[in-house]
């Protein structure tokens, strides 16, 4: 008799899908109504994102559209202008929520034998993940530090899940690269404004702002702080690798490439983003690395290039900070000065806290041997956590006050989840490197081989950003571009199995 219910068509998942839909619906419906008579604004906001999630929920498609023209091109220019609607933000990170828990309905529901199986890099991924929320049950934090950390890590990974469980066609996919490409066209009249117009206005601010940084395009960024400009970069050089991808195949002429490049590249010169200088190089070399073997001498003519670029392009920056910063210097004084910051001991935020170089030095002091349940596993998400301005900080983090013990993200999961946690998230990103430098060899001439070496490139360029940055904590649209390209390598990756 139980063989008979188990296998009852009434009672297989596919049959109980619409009623756990109906039932969503339901759901949503009596709490979007009891918050909207409650009058709180807040609440309204979060409620209508709570039921636009359950609506998309069988459509993906749509959903991903939402989380990346929101993240990318709405929220960034509305909340640095009207910092009061910054809970906008909030309406696509519950949208990222649903799209996690879409990727569980579609894989879980699937009774395909045959379907491919997920890339290793995602299961890592997974894993990560699980691993993460276990620690928060075992970490020393609170419920409120806990639940406030797992938003911030993870509200846009459902991008790369249903990305990487969902069935999408690959015109649906080209549609997203398409508009990719187009909003790092968009971004130089935004640099441009802000070059022009914001930047003079932040000239008299206290020290900690940095006039230049506001050139930050599309993405966050505040007129009295500071702004996600690393952003706008990661995704320009992902676009110039795109551009020179596609000229390889023969898809773009000089004249058009030229053009497009220039359109692209200009926003690296109006602002001041030094991470160029490291990750232009590495993208560069994923697009280009096959031509090592076959043409060394083009590829060695090409690194002098590159190399040349870089140096001219650090020259710039120096000697734009060095004449038109707050405070003018000799250019000696400012190189000095950048050293100092980056590689020396001297920290940020007025000298207080720790630097780039210093920080995980300081991790390893603070744990290693003294330390060995800390050192492999970490306090909990959300122990590191210290953003200047916010009133609840991770209890780690109150320990060392002004030290910016999460100044970046390696920092950060070092003190959240220890050594076994970072493995497993630097595991996922080598997984995924390897994906997409297999996926690129083996691809079809044309958009389709473009494609996968411009994905590698945007994953080698992730290990730089992750010592140097903190962004992919508290930066939504550097997450949401990190999880599209994990998802789409993870998407072509099962493209090619079910061929």
């Amino acid at each position: 008799m139980l063989n008979r219910l188990q296998s009852s068509p009434a009672l297989s998942a596919h049959r109980l899908m619409p009623l756990a839909v109906l039932a969503a619906f339901l759901g949503a419906a009596a709490a979007g109504g009891v918050v909207v008579a409650s009058g709180n604004l807040v609440l309204t906001g979060l409620a209508i994102g709570a039921i636009m999630g359950v609506l998309l929920l069988n459509a993906p498609g749509v959903a991903v559209w939402v989380v990346l023209i929101g993240t990318l091109a709405v929220t960034g220019p509305v909340v640095m202008h009207f910092p009061q609607l910054g809970r906008i933000a909030w309406l696509f990170s519950i949208l990222g929520f649903f799209l996690l828990g879409a990727s569980i309905l579609y894989e879980g529901t699937n009774r395909d034998p045959h379907r491919p199986r997920m890339p290793v890099f995602m299961v890592l991924a997974l894993a990560f993940m699980v691993y993460s929320i276990g620690m928060l049950a075992l970490g020393e934090g609170s419920m409120d530090q806990g639940t406030a950390a797992l938003k911030r890590y993870f509200q846009y990974w459902g991008v790369a899940f249903v990305l990487a469980t969902a069935t999408f066609a690959p015109a649906q996919v080209r549609r997203w690269l398409v508009f990719l490409l187009l909003l790092s066209l968009i971004q130089l009249p935004f640099a441009i404004y802000q070059r022009l117009v914001l930047m003079p206005q932040r000239l008299n601010m206290p020290n900690q702002v940095v006039p230049v940084d506001i050139v930050a395009g599309t993405f966050e960024g505040s007129l009295f702080g500071g702004a996600n400009n690393n952003v706008m970069v990661y995704l320009l050089i992902g676009a110039i690798c795109g551009l020179l991808a596609m000229h390889r195949e023969g898809m773009l002429r000089r004249w058009g490439l030229a053009l497009m490049l220039l359109v692209v590249a200009t926003p690296l010169v109006l602002g001041e983003t030094k991470m160029v200088l490291v990750m232009m190089p590495l993208a560069l070399w994923a697009v280009y690395a096959d031509l090592v073997r076959r043409r060394p001498f083009a590829f060695a003519a090409g690194a002098l290039a590159v190399g040349t670029l870089m140096a001219g392009l650090f020259y710039v920056y120096v000697q734009f900070q060095a004449t038109e910063g707050r405070a003018p210097m000799t250019f000696q004084q400012r190189l000095e000065e950048n050293f100092e910051y980056n590689f020396g001991e001297r920290g940020y935020f007025g000298g207080a806290s720790l630097n780039r170089a210093s920080v995980v030095p300081f991790w390893w002091r603070e744990h290693g041997a003294n330390d060995p349940v800390g050192t492999l596993f970490g306090h909990g998400i959300g122990a590191s956590y210290g953003q200047r301005g916010v009133e609840e900080t991770g209890h780690v983090d109150r320990r060392y006050p002004g030290y910016s013990i999460g100044l970046t993200t390696i920092a950060t999961l070092l003190w959240d989840v220890g050594v076994f946690g970072v493995f497993l998230y630097c595991a996922m990103l080598v997984g995924a490197f390897r994906a997409a430098k297999s996926l690129a060899a083996r691809a079809s001439p044309g958009l389709d081989r473009a494609t996968c070496r411009t994905l590698q490139a945007m994953v080698a360029m992730i290990p730089p950003t992750l010592i140097a940055l903190d962004a992919h904590i508290i930066a939504p649209s550097l997450q949401v571009l990190t999880m599209t390209t994990l998802g789409l390598i993870a998407w072509r990756w099962r493209q090619e199995r079910r061929a």
